[in-house]
């Protein structure tokens, strides 16, 4: 028999080591109203661009994005040595109750990578056509309450418990229930072909047509998770959980003693294996209106609808932890001052740790189908009767996504003082909080380069890691593009 330690760096040291890894290459929010925004297209596709162009590979498009209703300050903490380092949360110089008033019933992290590999814009029949290929990765990770309190109180609660005392008040009772923890990553190659073109002298009609390429997934989700003391040395765990991965590579296996019982248990993966895992097809559908002569001289307004489709996803391993229970000694590692252990070290120890307390047995493959995330967004752009050239808008987005819904609006302020310039200031409305974002685009014939944000850093962790410290929500994104033709609004 063999158990499933399903995706554990997945679940922790991506999600809070490599943050500031992510790459997004999608148009920014801020530039959605900018005439010589190459790539609002991306957002609605039934823009025209002004040029005809060509993305420089890697370089046309380089962003970074995170989102989450936690930061660096929660989960990582000055190390008491005075050595210019961090310790875990789950470190006993960390004071319980503050570290539990920091959290929030449902913990998000969220990671999207969109990586453009190809990308061309050119007049075609009239209207504008794309081509792109894109490389695309969603993450979304949710992490209990109560599993956090557990992974803190659980070693000094079992001491104070073995040796006959009355554990801290701050510990809380000994059970805990951190059913709803889910992880879940899909990644594919995105291969499309947008065509957008004037229907009459006011509405503009656009739509991208998409052929998915999956290569990896993996969803771990528990929807109950009954942790217990035994009166002995250990906790009982009582979960029913499943996992699903299509990854390709091998995993790394080792013997270890579960429920008293010598078992196979996967330690890790040693390389991913790439490989295209399925099929899978996408529409973007979108329209622009200027009812500059039917009600407002200047009003504008547009609408589109993305990624409607889905993957089928084959060859997928699964996993499942079907209700039993299961006895797991706890948090051994973390709970001590070493002295020499880095944050690095520390979270390869936690990575250890939850090859225990994640364990699934392992099942046979199977077949499914997911969705792409589809997306409404609903825009309007009001351009100033006394400076045409400046102007305001407001761009409202719902994701419908099972691992990744969410609202948010944008106000945006443009001005073109050139026609080879544009800037654009924005506040954004959303389910993580109140963001400020900033966009300068310079068009020229031959060259064509940006840089913005959605999201202004406002408050980064001294440390070696810069990560935001209030929430994980952070973007900067810069592209450099070959544009060539005379502009043509």
């Amino acid at each position: 028999m063999k158990h499933l330690e399903f995706t554990v760096k997945g679940l922790f040291a991506v999600a809070l080591l490599f943050v500031a890894q992510t790459m997004f290459a999608q148009s920014l929010r801020t530039g959605y109203f900018m005439d010589g925004n190459l790539f609002r297209y991306r957002i609605n596709p039934a823009f025209m661009g002004e040029r005809s162009y060509f993305a420089i590979p890697l370089l046309g498009g380089v962003s970074v994005t995170t989102e989450g209703n936690i930061g660096f300050s929660d989960i990582f903490h000055e190390s008491p040595l005075g050595n210019n380092d961090y310790v875990f949360f789950t470190h006993n110089s960390v004071d319980t109750k503050d570290f539990l008033g920091g959290l929030n019933t449902n913990n998000d992290i969220h990671l999207n990578t969109d990586l453009t590999l190809f990308s061309a814009g050119f007049r075609a029949r009239g209207g504008y056509m794309t081509l792109d290929l894109t490389m695309r990765s969603r993450v979304a990770l949710n992490i209990p309450y109560d599993l956090f309190r557990f992974m803190k109180v659980a070693n000094p609660m079992l001491d104070d418990l073995i040796n006959g005392r009355i554990p801290d008040k701050d510990m809380g009772p000994g059970t805990f229930n951190a059913g709803n923890l889910n992880f879940n990553t899909r990644n594919y190659l995105d291969f499309s072909a947008g065509y957008a073109f004037a229907a009459n002298e006011h509405l503009n009609l656009g739509f991208r047509a998409k052929v998915i390429a999956p290569i990896g997934y993996a969803d771990v989700g528990f929807d109950e998770m009954n942790i217990n003391y035994d009166n002995i040395d250990r906790w009982n765990i009582q979960a029913h959980g499943a996992a699903k991965a299509a990854m390709g590579g091998q995993f790394k296996y080792d013997d270890r003693m579960i429920n008293g019982v010598r078992e196979n248990i996967v330690m890790g993966h040693t390389g991913y294996e790439f490989d295209i895992y399925g099929f899978g097809l996408g529409l973007d559908l979108g329209f622009t209106y200027d009812l500059s002569d039917v009600l407002l001289d200047g009003l504008k307004v547009s609408g589109s609808l993305n990624d409607l489709g889905f993957i089928y996803w084959d060859g997928v391993l699964n996993a499942e932890m079907a209700g039993e229970t299961y006895s797991f000694e706890g948090f051994n590692r973390l709970g001590i001052i070493t002295g020499t252990e880095s944050i690095d070290d520390q979270i390869n120890d936690l990575t250890k740790d939850l090859g225990d307390f994640l364990a699934m047995r392992e099942g046979e493959e199977e077949s499914f189908t997911s969705g792409l995330g589809a997306k409404l967004n609903i825009g309007a752009e009001y351009e100033m009767p006394f400076y045409k050239k400046l102007s305001v808008g407001a761009l409202y987005t719902h994701c419908f996504d099972d691992f990744y819904s969410y609202d948010q609006t944008s106000l945006v302020l443009t001005v073109s003082p050139l026609a080879v310039c544009d800037f654009a200031l924005s506040s954004t409305f959303a389910d993580y909080g109140t963001r400020f974002g900033a966009m300068a685009n310079f068009h020229f014939t031959g060259f064509s380069f940006f840089v913005g944000t959605d999201c202004m850093l406002s408050d980064l962790s001294d440390s070696k890691y810069p990560f935001p410290n209030d929430n994980l929500n952070a973007n900067l994104s810069l592209g450099v593009n070959i544009s060539f033709a005379k502009a043509k609004k």
